[in-house]
């Protein structure tokens, strides 16, 4: 099993408004406008290999964008690199379903959230045992989240300070995403770990784009650096954007 980055994740009080000065900012094309997806407020930006997606979640919205946590895509079936992640010690929720679009641009993907790498995460019960049963009932009560979404808001009002996903797709992503080709790719970022350092050594990670993970100072998506036509490094909130 390799992991790879896949996407990043800000979160903001006004992701529409940090959404629309990132891609003013960085010449990144938008894939999805800000729209309500499972108890959030989700938009996504492309960047070569990585996407940049901005949250709007909780009751009490942030002062400042954040760089709340990152997204994983694994070269195994989702199943199989949950049952790794748990045989290497990483806590990880039961898969769930997320759905956003409609019609044509429907899009579909299971996902698991991974404990243990940045601190206080999105609180979801998760564990390091065998799947099993309680794994399949709580995938099922995921289920019934994304659909209602009076419960989906209920779930989601204490995001707690960060996420990291592991995500799987049900739908051609890469069609998806070659709708938004062009702009500046995303070639390092730098993560704060907070003492979990460790932990994210232990990660099978591999792919392009280069992870640089300090125990030191503030957690979270710190520094993202992009390769292609220079521009002036800028700041959204406690994120840094520059480039190589």
């Amino acid at each position: 099993m390799h992991l790879r980055l896949d996407h990043l994740i800000l979160r903001a009080g006004d992701p529409e408004a940090t959404l629309a000065e990132l891609a003013r900012r960085a010449r990144v094309p938008v894939l999805a406008e800000v729209k309500q997806v499972v108890g959030v407020r989700s938009g996504v930006a492309h960047a070569g290999s990585v996407d940049i997606e901005v949250l709007g979640i909780g009751d009490t919205p942030p002062a400042q964008p954040l760089g709340y946590g990152l997204g994983l895509v694994a070269d195994v079936r989702l199943r199989e690199a949950v049952a790794g992640l748990r045989a290497l010690g990483l806590p990880t929720s039961a898969p769930v379903r997320g759905i956003a679009g409609e019609g044509d641009g429907r899009r579909q993907w299971h996902a698991v959230q991974i404990h243990g790498l940045l601190p206080n995460p999105f609180d979801v019960p998760v564990s390091t045992r065998r799947l099993g049963l309680r794994d399949r009932v709580a995938g099922a009560a995921g289920g019934t989240l994304g659909r209602v979404p009076a419960i989906a808001r209920v779930a989601t009002a204490e995001p707690g300070d960060s996420m990291v996903v592991l995500t799987e797709y049900d739908f051609d992503v890469d069609a998806w995403r070659a709708t938004g080709a062009g702009g500046p790719e995303v070639v390092g970022v730098e993560v704060g770990t907070a003492g979990s350092r460790a932990a994210w050594e232990r990660l099978p990670l591999g792919g392009e784009v280069e992870l640089a993970l300090d125990d030191e100072g503030p957690a979270g998506v710190r520094r993202v650096t992009f390769a292609g036509a220079r521009r002036k490094p800028f700041a959204l909130g406690a994120v840094r954007f520059d480039w190589r």
